[in-house]
């Protein structure tokens, strides 16, 4: 299943090839990252010029407009556009900390969520849905 990932300001496709582009900021140092598109991989590749060490929380922007990527329900996590080639499409939720495991996947119909730190520190709650349960 392919997957591609946008801004949610001006739509650019952030995946041109097998990885998510963002710029990463972090200590008053920019550089790019790399991101894995598949869920619940966390393998990232990043800038050797970035001083990013677990538990650092990372501004996450769009290498296309700048847009600053937090997101505007939860200061803890970024924002993406997502659509898959099933034709789901919605917003992406991950944890800005580095090394912590918590991403969301929101449509119009559910909630799938991804990684070992699912709401911690994040206090996720969307509309009522939190943790899956299973």
């Amino acid at each position: 299943m392919k997957r591609s990932y946008s801004c949610p300001r001006c739509q650019a496709t952030l995946n041109p090839n097998v990885k998510v582009i963002l710029t990463a900021v972090s200590a008053g140092r920019r550089g790019l990252v790399l991101l894995s598109p598949q869920p619940g991989n966390y393998n990232a590749i990043m800038s050797e010029e970035l001083p990013i060490q677990v538990g650092d929380l990372v501004e996450f922007r769009c290498p296309v407009c700048n847009a600053l990527l937090t997101s505007g329900e939860n200061e803890n996590l970024a924002a993406l556009r997502f659509r898959f080639s099933t034709g789901l499409q919605g917003t992406v939720l991950f944890s800005r900390r580095y090394g912590e495991h918590a991403t969301y996947f929101i449509s119009d119909d559910e909630v799938r969520t991804y990684g070992d730190d699912l709401g911690q520190g994040a206090s996720v709650n969307f509309f009522g849905v939190g943790k899956d349960p299973r």
